[in-house]
């Protein structure tokens, strides 16, 4: 039975360790040339798809890839302050996640994007937490660790998303955050209607305090498939470093307007303490769902990536 999803997802958050065979079919597109050389704007360019949307069905046993775009972000770490300092966030570009299951259940994930790779696998002593419509891993050690929404036990028929963080213990690491699944074939992208959707973000900030969190939020995406309109509210911090508190975090709020290109959109966006890029992608036969990813920075360092998904 699938769940539907609430904004305050399961984080990979270090205490106690959160003591809380082939590819999918029709999950692969081509990108716009645009699409991975542009931080958005005139230049930017959605996903084109021509093939079929189908839905995402994971195996009972065996493995599946999915395929997506995303946003990566590399950063530095105080040992001693557990501070960390972003030193690059990136467009967009092209990944994949894959998902190994064992009786429905996900027992492995390797997340792939440009500058960051991660693999986690319970079978060889790495941690893994099954939630209500989340799988979350971290290893042993707490330097690695990814959320992913189980398409499995989520309403969500063509998408998933999450994020993973690699090196989080070390003095250099990266983050990533991304959006897959079965993109609207471009020719079949509706018109002459509106439509809005609802759903969640998760994703990982560099907070004014210095320090890392991972975050979740509610979003809305309205768009009458000429513009989008996408607005994240209710932003919440769950903390990366042992002893401090969760927190809200509204100064992570941001909305945003952007033109439809193909199937997906481009926004930027702003809020109370950043601004950024949202970059949208519609999934299913007839955009009968939306998802993506976003960045966005702000005054002393704050700097946010994250993907999200609606329906």
């Amino acid at each position: 039975m699938k769940t539907k999803i609430s904004c305050r997802i399961a984080a990979f958050v270090p205490v106690a360790l959160l003591s809380a065979c082939g590819g999918v079919a029709g999950l692969d597109f081509d990108l716009d040339g645009g699409g991975d050389s542009s931080s958005g704007g005139s230049g930017f360019q959605g996903p084109i798809s021509t093939t079929p949307a189908q839905k995402i069905n994971l195996p009972q046993d065996g493995t599946a890839t999915l395929n997506g775009r995303a946003v990566v972000q590399s950063f530095t770490k105080n040992q001693s302050t557990q501070q960390v300092t972003v030193q690059s966030q990136s467009v967009p570009s092209n990944s994949n996640v894959t998902l190994t299951t064992s009786s429905g259940n996900i027992i492995a994930v390797t997340g792939s994007a440009t500058g960051s790779n991660v693999t986690l696998d319970s079978r060889t002593g790495d941690i893994v937490q099954q939630g209500a419509v989340t799988t979350v891993f971290n290893s042993p050690d707490r330097d690695n660790g990814a959320l992913l929404l189980d398409p499995s036990r989520t309403r969500f028929e063509y998408q998933t998303f999450g994020t993973w963080i690699q090196g989080r213990q070390q003095t250099t690491g990266t983050a990533a955050a991304g959006s897959y699944g079965s993109v609207t074939p471009t020719a079949s992208m509706p018109s002459g209607r509106s439509a809005s959707y609802q759903g969640i973000s998760t994703g990982v900030a560099r907070l004014n305090d210095g320090l890392q969190y991972q975050t979740s939020s509610n979003i809305n995406v309205s768009t009458d498939f000429s513009t989008a309109t996408i607005s994240s509210s209710n932003t919440t911090a769950n903390s990366l470093v042992v002893g401090v508190p969760d927190r809200a975090a509204p100064e992570l709020d941001f909305g945003g307007t952007g033109n439809i290109s193909n199937s997906g959109f481009n926004a930027t966006i702003a809020g109370p303490g950043t601004s950024g890029e949202a970059y949208g992608v519609f999934y299913g036969p007839n955009a009968e769902e939306v998802g993506g990813t976003f960045q966005a920075t702000g005054a002393g360092g704050v700097s946010h990536i994250g993907a999200f998904g609606a329906d």
